[in-house]
């Protein structure tokens, strides 16, 4: 007897599933976009919810304790620009907080392969 095929793996539905969250190791120390006569700085850790599509990244390799995504260089890079885009005004306040998470997301969906959801603060100071 011959079991029917599973059916393919809905992307979409997958995409939009919540998966693992991904830590990424150190915080940042991020330059804002305030003046040069009156500089601030943001120290910032994140840590991002990945879809279930993209699971696979950044689940910790067999024989391994720890997650690992061969991207984790080019998340780095996404949150640090987007970071510097603000100034110490706008991450002082919930609604920039958030604003910046949701751009983070956007831009790690559109620059990269992997989809993430949400972008959570493991720290954050800004001076």
């Amino acid at each position: 007897f011959l079991l029917p095929a599973a059916p393919p793996p809905d992307e979409k539905a997958l995409a939009k599933e919540p998966g693992p969250i991904y830590t990424l190791v150190d915080p940042f120390v991020v330059n804002l976009a305030d003046s040069r006569d009156s500089p601030h700085f943001a120290k910032v850790g994140v840590a991002l919810r990945f879809s279930t599509l993209s699971a696979a990244a950044i689940l910790p390799a067999k024989g391994t304790e720890k997650a690992h995504t061969e991207s984790d260089s080019e998340l780095r890079d996404i949150v640090i620009s987007t970071l510097q885009e603000h100034s110490s005004s706008d991450l002082s306040q919930p609604d920039g907080r958030d604003a910046v998470k949701r751009e983070i997301v956007k831009e790690v969906n559109k620059k990269t392969e992997l989809k993430i959801l949400d972008v959570y603060y493991t720290e954050f100071a800004v001076q």
